[in-house]
């Protein structure tokens, strides 16, 4: 199971989760802010580009939190 903590602010401590688009149903990639993003299907796939330096887009699951790119070394599990 992936996971991040929130670091600072006032959320600090949350617990982060991949967080699956609601438009494609699909987790999402990418090397930087900007994009490209690219959609994952299976969250099995997750790992290889996490090794290649990509980061996971994440979310506490809750409808109220946009979700944020994090990067490999701040995720736990899935190495």
């Amino acid at each position: 199971m992936l996971f991040a903590f929130v670091p600072r602010g006032k959320k600090s401590g949350t617990r982060l989760f991949p967080h699956r688009h609601k438009e494609d149903d699909r987790y999402h990639v990418s090397l930087t802010r900007e994009g490209p993003h690219i959609p994952l299907a299976d969250e099995r796939d997750i790992p290889d580009y996490l090794a290649n330096g990509y980061s996971l887009g994440m979310s506490t699951g809750g409808e109220k939190y946009r979700p944020t790119l994090i990067r490999p070394q701040s995720i736990l599990g899935w190495k």
